[in-house]
């Protein structure tokens, strides 16, 4: 005799609360990060990274006049807009092997097929993906403010006259220059990885040389007195909006030291003095914007189908 259990009438119906498909997304790509043991060392080796970055940038920045000599704290306002153009390089290196094969993963794995036959929307699925790859590079940029402020402290306390690090000029222009250039690269590699999945390789190398040609070889060829004001503002990579910045500069106030201890003070007093951020946050931020946008439009036109039927 086969006995129907019938519902109870005081619980509650599940109808609805399911999550959206996109929240369903990012907390699969989540778990799935969550439970590597590869990610977790992956990231504690690139916050080592940055701090040996961090430390080898902080200690080596020699100023000298005269007979005086002085070290410029790394971590400091001035410092930082020496030495966090190229540590923000190395950043970027990363970003693409983390955001480029969002959607092109599936392909290489095969498991593409799989997902044509869910009901799950194409919206959800890009997004879900990009917000992911978005929260991992953020993740490393994270790791970078860290490992600046920890090693700042740590060379303050450990290294003479060693200043601490300038907490606003340290998150201003990690905001400024980082936070962006982060969000630029990562959006634009998924982007370019989900509309041309096949090319994933191809991508990351392209975006790869074209920031390496923007951050190393375009500011020396150019010179502080060809670059535009125009091109110093809305440079992504920072490195030139840096060497703008410090032409610039008046005279540093050493120039009237007469002795070794008006030297060290008017050094303390110019490195912890804040540059001016105006000309170029906004448009840094700017940049970071249009590049969602690239993100909703490889969103909106992205076909499923596409991918299979052109294999």
């Amino acid at each position: 005799m086969t006995m129907t259990r019938l519902p109870d009438i005081g619980r509650p119906s599940l109808v609805g609360l399911h999550p959206h498909p996109l929240a369903r997304v990012m907390a699969w790509e989540l778990r799935r990060f969550a439970a590597s043991r590869l990610f977790w060392f992956q990231a504690l080796g690139f916050f080592g990274f940055f701090l040996f970055l961090t430390w080898v940038s902080g200690t080596t920045i020699q100023i000298s006049y005269r007979n005086f000599s002085g070290l410029m704290a790394g971590t400091s306002a001035h410092g930082l807009l020496l030495t966090l153009p190229t540590v923000l390089l190395l950043l970027v290196l990363l970003l693409p092997f983390v955001t480029a094969d969002g959607v092109a993963r599936d392909l290489h794995r095969r498991t593409y097929e799989l997902l044509l036959t869910t009901a799950l929307p194409t919206r959800a699925y890009v997004w879900g993906r990009y917000l992911v790859c978005l929260v991992m590079s953020l993740g490393l940029a994270v790791l970078l403010l860290c490992a600046t402020l920890l090693m700042g402290w740590l060379l303050h306390l450990t290294v003479p006259l060693y200043p601490a690090p300038h907490i606003e000029a340290v998150f201003s222009l990690w905001i400024g220059l980082v936070v962006p250039a982060t969000i630029l690269v990562s959006s634009l590699s998924f982007a370019l990885g989900t509309l041309f999945p096949r090319q994933s390789t191809l991508i990351k190398t392209a975006v790869l040389v074209v920031w390496t040609v923007g951050a190393e070889i375009l500011p020396f060829s150019l010179g502080s007195t060809l670059i535009s004001t125009w091109y110093s503002n809305w440079d992504p990579t920072g490195a030139v909006t840096a060497l703008k910045i410090l032409s610039q500069t008046p005279d540093p106030p050493w120039h009237t030291a007469t002795s070794m201890a008006q030297f060290q003070q008017a050094l303390l007093s110019f490195e912890n003095t804040m540059p001016s951020i105006g000309d170029w946050f906004i448009p840094h931020l700017i940049l970071a914007a249009v590049s969602l946008g690239l993100v909703a439009l490889a969103a909106s036109t992205f076909q499923r189908s596409r991918v299979t039927l052109q294999g």
